[in-house]
Parts: C-alpha cells; structure tokens; sequence
C-alpha cells in the first residue's frame, strides 16, 4: 500500500517538476525528468562492492544512462551512499554559456557535472571563470564548499580546481572537458561560466591568473602525465602596485632522448627580452606588470619519469610614495615614465595609471608612483613671468630657476621653459652666468649637461642654443615676449635645478633686433652665429656684437650665406670701438674676407627687406697666443740678470785676487810732473807711480801730527806750477784732497783750489 500511495504522489507531482526526490528508502521509485542534450550516468561508486542495484523497467543493474524521461527504483534503502550520478552535456561548434543546474531527485548524491567541449576545425576553447576564478589544488585535495572543477583536454587532466582563486580564463588545445564534482547533500552553487572559441595555440592549456591586489601567495601544477613534446602556459597579471617572486617547490625531470631539451622555465614579457632558468634555479623575482610562463616538456627516453613541477607565485606591495599638492599658480608640469611598458616604475594621477601626466597650472593632484627611481621619471615644466608694469620690473632682475625643493614629486628636471612678458615696446636682457655662455650650433657634437634655448613667442622662430662656460655676457632682443627653454642632457643632481640659469631684466627699447655682448678669450675660438642659424636671419633685422678685447682679434667668416636682394643689398661691417675707425665693411657681390681688429669693435650684420635665399653667417674670433714671446722675453730678462751677477762676481773675485798682490801705497802727489819738463811724459809699461790704491792714512797723516811736523812741511814749499791741462788722476787726487781739508763738497770747481804747496809724496 505505502509504494502505491508513493507513486500516485510522483505520478502527481512529475507534471511540474523536472525532477523529484523522496526519502529513498527501499524500493523507492524515482521520476526523472531528462534535459534535451543531456544523458545520466547512474552508477556504483568506486571502491564500493555492494549488492544495492537501480532498477528500470523491472530490469535491475549496477549501472544505467538515462537519455529521456525515466522511472527509476533502487533495490537498497540508501542508494545515496553507492551511486555516483553523472550529468553529461556535449557542446560543439558554438558559443554558448554553461552554467550546471541541479536535480533535487540527486540531491544527495554524490554529482558530477560534466561537459564536452568539441570545437570545429582547430580553434581553442576558451573558458571563463571571471565571475567565481579557480584555484589550483593538488590531485588529492578537496574543497571546502565540496565543489572541485576538474579541466581535461586531449585525454591530460590540467589540474583540479576550487572556486574563488585567481584564475580567470583556460584556453584549451582542441578538445576538452569541464567537470565540476559536488559532494551529496551539498547545495550546488549555481555558475554561469562563459565558453568561447579562439585562435589556434601552441600550448595544451594556457592558462590567465590574476593576482589579487593584497600581498598572497599561489600554488601552481603542471598537468598530471604529462605528455611528450607538449607545452604549458600561464600568463599572470601582475597588480600595478604589487610585484611577484617565483618559487619552485618541487619538481622532477624526466629522462630526455636529448638532454639539451631538458624542461626549463621561460618567461617571456612584453617589450623584453626572454628569461630562460633552470627547474633547479633561482626563479625572478620583484616581477612587475604581466608576464607569462612556459613549461615545455621532451622526447623522453623510456622507462623515465613523468615531467612535474610545483611552483608559487607570491606577491609583495612596492615601495609607494604620495604627492598631494596644488600646483603654483602660472606653472605647468608634465611628467613622464622612461621606457613606459618597460620600466618597473608606476605612475597613477588620481588612481589611474598613466605613463605621461600634464597637470595644468593651480590645479589639486594625488600624485601615487611605486618603486619610481629619480632616474625612472623625466619633469618638464613650464613657466610663465609676467611684468606688466614699469615700475614692477623696469630695474629689476630676476633669476631664471625652479625651486625643486618645494616639490614632492621625484624624477630629474629635464626641460624647463620659461614664458618672459615684459611692459608693451619693451626689450629683454639675458645676463649670462658668472662664467659666460657659449654658443652652440645645431651641428655641434660637444656634450654639455644643460642646453639654453632662447627664442621668440610669435612666431616661435629660434635666437640660438648656448651652453654655459663661454664667452657670451649678455644678450639683448629687441621682443617684449621671449622664451627660454633649459634642455638638461644628463645631470642627476637635483640641485642643480635651483641655481639661476640666466637672469632677466626688461629695459627700453634698443635700436638692433639682437645685440650680444662678447669677451674673448686666448684658451678657445669664439664661435658666434647669425640669430636662427641654420636658417636666415629675418628680413630687415639688424645683429650687433660687442667684441671688448684688449689683444688683436682674427675674425674669420667661416660660413657665409648671401642672398639677392631688390634695393638695399646685406652688409656687414666692423668697426672699432675707441677710435671708431671702420676697419671692413662689404659691398654687393663681394667676396667675404677674414679681418684683424686690433683693439675693441663692433661687428653689424643688416639683412635686406625682401631678400631672395638666406642671410646667415657663422664666424670665429680667436685671440693671437702670446706665451711663446712672454717666455722669451722672461728667458732674456732671467739671461741678463745672470750675466749681471757673473760679471760682478767675477769683479769681486778678481778685486780680492789683486788685494793679496797689492803694489807699495803711495801718497797721492798733485805735482806729479815735474815743471821744466816738456810736455806729458809717455807712460811705461810698469809706471812707477801708479798704484793699486792709495791709503788715505798716509795722505793725511801730517794734519794728525803736531806743529812741529806741520812747520816742516811749510818748508818744503815748491814753486809755482805752470798753466798746463791736469791728467784726470792728478785732478782727482786734488779733489779728494781739498774735500777732505777744506770741506767742499761734490760738484763745485777744484782746478783753482790747489793748494800751494804740494805735499811731498812719502815712501813706504
């Protein structure tokens, strides 16, 4: 009676219910409604030897497929805990989502959900599990909500897999298979996974991971058995924020009929180059942005063992630093990853991440980088100077320079401009470093840290590049409105970024479009070019260089270009500064000429007003090298002080040698010659009166004696000496004499003076 009154129940309810379930008890009948496309597979369970048997029919059996409705009956009183039930779908040839849906009648049983994925011709099969991801577990695990997917393709098990992971999509080489095992008496959880089909791949499964922004760590598997020559894949995607390491915990090589093939580990990145490592080496680490993995597995030598490896991917936050500022008022700045997808640094403005941000002037900006070196970020900015009013600006001078100190942004200025407005008809004054600046041509090859560009606004049309350390002071442009642009090539002191480039002033209107002032130096050529160069001056502009030297100066045209013009013709000319005197000065059709200035000049250029071809010039000033006669005036000068001291050295050697053989002391005789003689006696070879010196002592000895002695001398009176020349020793004798007794003193007359009587010369 109790199983008639059960099948009237599921007689009744089997019209509105797809399936149903009963207490199952035994004898139980089920009715079970079939999906078109799908086929139950009712059958023992592994490792169980029971008599419990499904019945249909009245026909009995360890196992049965249900295509269609069926009435089924099970011979034990809890089949739960000996059949397994099996829910097959295929899919082929299209682009469907599948999604497993329950059958309350298999409740509680254990279920497994299983579909066939047979693509057309050789398209992947694409599998996305972004709504619930996968996690990888080994092949003995289990889940904890009881529902474990396992991934099949070409008769190779990828690996089974839990829900709420990291993994988001399969792509699956040709045929495939989707199961998902939920234990009996667990609530299945409803998934929509979407299928999709793809383009040919080299790999069995390739396999996307995304790894969650949060320090974490995940497990990977190669395919169980896995197969000869046969490859696997898994791209991971990196968080922006996040960097990942690569660990192999486990592994075993198979023996290879070619041991170059042995398994190895490739990475491959996007705009990098490939990174091979062994499975017994140390595996990168701190990997930023997406890369992917491949495992490739060789022609192995039998008996061998099966290719396995156990790996992780664990991932770590970067280095974060935060700017939160608003920039300056009349300030732009634009920043800027070097390499872009290549470099590990992050930039996000506003928690987007961008490689180039442009952050207008007074704006509010969260500024985010990760792991951002200085030299991983490039800063140009912009800045505009505004003087509107004399009397704000006309005798003030400004310093061109950014204070990177107020910033929290990291990176190495690399451009700044500045945008000068100076008063209406007003000109601007570029005074150059303390050690001047040097111009540099397009064409120069000469590597300088920082490059000046100066021009004008409207129409942006180039005055020159210079470099410092040269010989320009000061440039003058007859323009109310310039720009001047600093090019850093290669500097990563940020300091270098306060000091002053150049300082600015705006003065009065100047009679020249250009005037620059130049001091030129002996060490190096000064080269000078027309403003624009390589191009032409501007028609009916005027350029004027100040040349303040006190040397000669060579000015040489090394390039000049003339043009055709219908009135006036260019002209260029020099002329000197303090004599004003016009030393060169062209005509039309005529030949250029190199030029000696000798003192201080100035050198015009005037274009033509409509000139047909380019006016342009570059010329060179150097300065004659005078070090060659400076050292030979200084070895003269040194010769001659040499010569000097040999010779007085010589005098006092020789003075010395004669002392020693000294002749007899005399006293000097005014008288010394004789009256009646005629004339001046020759002198002999040996004059017995000529001595080598004579001693004073003995001259005047009779003025130190007594009277008596001075008597004596009186008598001895001689007569008077006749009118005759004195020779120049007897003179000088008298006139040592007389400045001893009688006090005359150097300069007044003593040829009268003599005194009367002649002192008698004494012998010694």
């Amino acid at each position: 009676m109790r199983n008639w009154r059960t099948t009237r129940f599921w007689l009744l309810l089997g019209f509105f219910l797809s399936s149903s379930s009963s207490e199952l008890t035994g004898g139980a009948e089920l009715d079970v409604a079939v999906e078109n496309g799908t086929s139950i597979h009712i059958s023992t369970s592994a490792g169980i030897n029971t008599q419990c048997e499904v019945c249909i029919s009245q026909v009995c059996q360890s196992s049965v497929v249900l295509k269609s409705d069926t009435r089924l009956n099970f011979s034990c009183s809890q089949p739960e805990n000996v059949f397994t039930v099996e829910i097959i779908r295929d899919i082929a040839g299209r682009v469907i989502n599948i999604e497993a849906k329950e059958y309350n009648a298999f409740k509680k049983f254990n279920r497994i959900f299983i579909w066939n994925l047979k693509p057309t011709d050789t398209y992947t099969i694409h599998l996305n599990f972004s709504r619930i991801g996968l996690r990888q577990i080994r092949p003995t695990d289990g889940c904890p909500d009881k529902h474990v997917y396992t991934i099949t393709t070409e008769n190779v098990t990828v690996g089974r897999f839990c829900q709420n992971g990291t993994i988001k999509i399969f792509r699956l080489r040709n045929v495939g298979k989707l199961s998902l095992e939920v234990s009996g008496g667990q609530t299945l959880s409803t998934n929509v996974i979407d299928v999709s089909l793809g383009v040919p791949s080299e790999s069995l499964a390739d396999i996307h991971v995304h790894l969650p922004e949060s320090s974490s760590t995940q497990d990977f598997f190669t395919p169980n058995t896995f197969p000869e020559d046969a490859q696997t894949s898994w791209t991971f995607t990196v968080p922006q924020t996040h960097y990942a390491d690569v660990h192999i915990l486990n592994h075993t090589v198979p023996t290879c009929l070619q041991p170059e093939n042995i398994p190895t580990m490739n990475y491959h990145w996007l705009l990098k180059k490939p990174l091979v490592k062994p499975l017994n080496g140390t595996q990168p680490s701190e990997i930023t942005g997406s890369f992917t993995l491949a495992i490739r597995n060789c022609k192995m030598s039998r008996p061998s063992q099966d290719l396995m490896v156990h790996f992780q991917i664990s991932t770590n936050e970067r280095t974060q630093g935060q700017c939160k500022l608003v920039l300056p008022k009349n300030q732009m700045l634009q920043i800027h990853v070097k390499g872009e997808y290549r470099s590990t640094c992050l930039l996000r403005l506003d928690s987007v991440r961008m490689y180039t941000i442009t952050i207008p002037s007074g704006k509010r900006y969260v500024l985010e980088t990760f792991d951002c070196n200085d030299d991983d970020l490039e800063l140009t900015v912009t800045q505009t100077i505004e003087c509107k009013e004399w009397r704000n600006c006309a005798s003030t001078s400004f310093p061109l320079t950014f204070n990177y100190e107020h910033q929290c942004i990291p990176g190495v200025v690399k451009t700044i401009t500045w945008h000068l407005h100076g008063p209406q008809n007003s000109s601007v004054e570029l005074q150059s470093p303390p050690d001047g600046l040097r111009y540099c041509p397009p064409e120069d090859k000469s590597k300088s840290i920082l490059l000046l560009n100066v021009s004008h606004l409207n129409p942006g049309i180039i005055v020159g590049q210079f470099s410092p350390k040269g010989t320009i002071e000061k440039i003058q442009i007859r323009e109310s409105s310039i720009a001047v642009t600093a090019s850093v090539t290669g500097f990563s002191d940020r300091n270098l970024a306060t000091k002053p480039f150049l300082t600015y002033s705006f003065t009065q209107y100047i009679s020249e479009h250009y005037i620059f002032t130049v001091s030129p130096k002996m060490d190096n050529p000064t080269v000078l070019a027309t403003p624009a160069w390589p191009s032409g001056m501007k028609p009916s502009s005027t350029v004027s260089w100040i040349i303040n030297t006190e040397l000669t100066s060579n000015l040489k045209f090394r390039n000049v270009s003339q043009t055709k013009c219908k009135e006036m013709h260019t002209n260029i000319a020099v002329q000197t500064i303090r004599s004003q005197t016009m030393v060169y000065s062209t005509k039309k059709d005529e030949k250029i000429n190199d030029v000696l200035v000798p003192e201080s000049f100035y050198l015009n250029m005037t274009n033509c007003k409509s000139p047909t071809g380019a006016f342009k010039a570059i010329m060179e000033i150097t300065l004659p090298d005078n070090t060659n006669n400076l050292l030979a005036i200084t070895l003269s000068i040194v010769g001659i002080v040499l010569m000097i001291i040999t010779a007085v050295g010589i005098w006092i050697f020789l003075r010395k040698k004669k002392r020693k053989k000294a002749l007899p002391v005399s006293v000097c005789n005014p008288n010394a010659f004789l009256p009646g003689l005629h004339g001046i006696p020759k002198t002999q070879e040996e004059d017995p009166y000529a001595y080598e010196y004579i001693d004073d002592t003995l001259v005047y000895s009779h003025l130190l004696k007594g009277d008596a002695e001075n008597e004596q001398c009186t008598d001895e009176s001689s007569p008077p000496l006749p009118d005759r020349p004195l020779r120049k020793s007897v003179t000088e004798c008298s006139e040592m004499i007389e400045n001893e007794l009688y006090g005359h003193t150097q300069g007044e007359s003593t040829a009268s003076g003599s005194p009367k009587s002649p002192i008698k010369p004494e012998t010694v």
